[in-house]
């Protein structure tokens, strides 16, 4: 969403508002994923044909959103047991079966955009610093009742809201961690001290770089760096078995392969 305004105000399109709406639906899939998104973006304003189209394609390329649609994003993985050992853990050996057993599914639900028009900020020249924030509200069910959240994000000044990739990237460390805590053979002493942390550098050109990329419908590659710190040896939880339970983890997949969206709209209205 602030991926939009930000190419719309460099491009001098009249973008007035903006909602985007996410419909995530349950699928049997070979790949395990497990999950797809249907992605409808509302644009305001007096937006022509071709800016429309433009602004299409940025949402198509968004840094966030071609990250888990086109597998941008380029992670290796590094294992910690609390004994002390550390073993790389890519790449993952070619021959080797995903671990068997149930894991969390990715419930269904939407998730609905709204952007912040009095968030943006500028500076005493009355340039755009910043795009501003989104109000996202996230609804699904869960096994007693509906539930619902409502997270702050976007391009703000530090500290106020977090960015676009940390709450994706939430997302993402809560898929390994649960799916970790179902397949792994912790014992009795169960998953306690199995944390997951991502380090990912800056883009080395920016908000603006990154904009521009998706104006022009390019891919930006990013390297991610992920730990993953488990209880005991590895004599205890092999490293073969913490890779093979991590080629089940549903957000891991959609990561590495690209594919989770089903469909995708922009309109004006």
């Amino acid at each position: 969403m602030v991926t939009l305004v930000g190419v719309a105000y460099r491009g001098k399109i009249a973008l007035d508002d903006i909602t985007v709406e996410f419909k995530v639906e349950s699928l049997e899939s070979s790949n395990g994923m497990g999950f797809g998104v249907r992605e409808v973006v509302t644009l305001k304003g007096q937006i022509s044909e071709s800016e429309r189209v433009r602004l299409e394609r940025a949402s198509n390329f968004c840094p966030v959103g071609q990250a888990m649609s086109k597998g941008s994003i380029e992670f290796e993985d590094e294992v910690r047991w609390s004994s002390g050992e550390t073993a790389p853990a890519s790449p993952m050996p070619d021959d080797l079966q995903p671990l068997a057993g149930n894991i969390p599914a990715i419930p269904k639900g939407t998730v609905s955009g709204m952007y912040l028009l009095d968030t943006k900020e500028h500076d005493e020249s009355g340039a755009m610093t910043s795009e501003g924030e989104a109000k996202i509200s996230i609804r699904c069910g869960n096994l007693t009742r509906p539930s619902r959240w409502i997270v702050l994000g976007g391009h703000s000044t530090d500290g106020m809201v977090p960015g676009p990739f940390p709450l994706a990237h939430s997302g993402w460390l809560s898929s390994t961690v649960a799916t970790l805590s179902r397949l792994l053979p912790f014992g009795t002493q169960g998953p306690d001290g199995l944390t997951v942390e991502l380090f990912m550098p800056a883009s080395p050109g920016g908000v603006a770089s990154s904009q521009a990329n998706a104006a022009e419908g390019l891919v930006g590659y990013r390297q991610v760096q992920r730990r993953i710190t488990v209880p005991g040896t590895s004599s205890e939880i092999p490293l073969s078995t913490i890779q093979a339970a991590l080629l089940r983890d549903p957000m891991s997949i959609t990561y590495k392969n690209g594919g989770v969206l089903l469909s995708h709209e922009v309109v004006v209205g």
